[in-house]
């Protein structure tokens, strides 16, 4: 074979291999779902959070429900946000993987190890709120990491 012909095969096979490279998508170029859902909550300055089945998984979600108490209702401590405005907050479960900023009052911190936080205002008793994953949940719904 001349050196012609060697030099032509080589460019076909390269270009072939080339092609073929260029063809094939890998999983990483697919187009992946967003791990959460962010949107605004009419009349409210909070915004709604629904998170993928994935995300439920990593960031560990466990959600109670607030209980009565004689003077208002009760949630555990670890419930609380605390913003950097002082104000305090809960996120309260409005449909499966969706949760939603609700301001609370606290009126005291009681229990064993101060691990109750005894509410004058918020969501009523019987109401679903997350207990763990809510700092993650807080920086969802101000785009941290965008």
């Amino acid at each position: 074979m001349s050196s012609q012909r060697w030099a032509a095969a080589t460019l076909v096979v390269l270009g072939l291999a080339a092609a073929g490279c260029n063809a094939t998508t890998s999983a990483s170029d697919a187009p992946q779902e967003k791990p959460a859902k962010v949107e605004a909550v009419q009349g409210k300055n909070v915004k709604s959070v629904t998170l993928t089945e994935q995300a439920m998984k990593r960031v560990g979600v466990e959600t109670t429900t607030v209980t009565a108490a004689a003077t208002g209702t009760v949630v555990p401590y670890q419930a609380v946000l605390y913003t950097p405005d002082g104000n305090t907050w809960v996120y309260t479960v409005t449909a499966p993987r969706q949760y939603m900023r609700e301001q609370v009052t606290i009126a005291n911190v009681g229990g064993s190890a101060g691990s109750e936080a005894f509410l004058s205002s918020g969501p009523a008793a019987g109401t679903t709120i997350v207990k763990t994953g809510l700092i993650e949940l807080y920086g969802t719904e101000l785009g941290v990491g965008k």
